[in-house]
């Protein structure tokens, strides 16, 4: 009679687990160390949406197909990737009049800042914004939402995706999410507690583009979903006989 009540007790404790809540970000210092916040670096196949503008908009149009109006915004995203300039397999953009320019490896700020340089000789006091319109990042597993997601914003943390996809569901393994990136043609695996604290000085916690986020179950959800309790009736078989065994 001890083992079966054994038995059921477990049973119970790891039904509860399924449902437990687990506290986020534990043992936050009093002073925290400001960090900055990384901008992206351009890669190889990014598409770059490059505006230029000037006082005199109908000198630039030749330099920037895309209608400033529409720069930073979803509108339109798939034609805008059309007229975008895409980084060759040499690193390099072609901009109309100035030609190629380097462009792997820089942030967008540095590329504009390049690209402003070399219109000065053509227009006078230029404006050049660029971003990168093909930033993207998949989340997968015990999420609501899951999927890949266009990023405009390219400062985007993994907390943020998480939050885009919908949340954690309850049978997430917050201790162990798996962010898989591809640097430099190497592929990278990291591990991160969403529980700790330290998550935040990872290098981890602001995403690059094509990161891939694996969020797996807990323990106690893969037992729930695959061992025992999988059939509901045992659960209440073994009820019924600690209850005739009681009496």
């Amino acid at each position: 009679m001890k083992k079966i009540y054994y038995v059921i007790c477990c049973l119970f404790v790891l039904s509860s687990c399924k449902n437990s809540q687990v506290l986020l970000f534990q043992n936050i210092p009093e002073n925290i160390v400001e960090t900055s916040i990384p901008e992206p670096i351009i890669k190889n196949g990014d598409i770059l949406d490059i505006s230029i503008t000037s006082l005199n908009n109908q000198s630039t149009n030749i330099f920037s197909p895309t209608n400033p109006n529409q720069f930073g915004t979803l509108r339109n995203l798939e034609s805008r990737k059309l007229e975008g300039y895409l980084v060759d397999s040499s690193g390099n953009i072609e901009i109309p009049i100035i030609g190629k320019l380097k462009a792997k490896g820089l942030t967008c700020s540095f590329l504009s800042q390049s690209i402003k340089i070399k219109l000065e000789e053509f227009i006078k006091t230029p404006f050049v914004r660029s971003k990168i319109i093909n930033f993207r990042v998949s989340i997968l597993g015990e999420v609501n939402s899951p999927g890949t997601y266009d990023i405009l914003n390219q400062s985007i943390t993994l907390p943020e995706l998480i939050s885009i996809a919908g949340g954690l569901k309850n049978s997430a393994d917050r201790k162990k999410i798996m962010i898989v990136r591809n640097s430099e043609n190497k592929i990278y695996r990291e591990f991160i507690d969403f529980t700790s604290y330290e998550f935040f000085k990872s290098n981890y916690y602001y995403l690059q583009q094509n990161d891939q986020i694996f969020v797996s179950p807990n323990q106690s959800s893969l037992y729930l979903e695959y061992g025992i309790l999988k059939n509901a009736g045992v659960l209440s078989l073994l009820t019924s006989i600690l209850i005739l065994i009681v009496k």
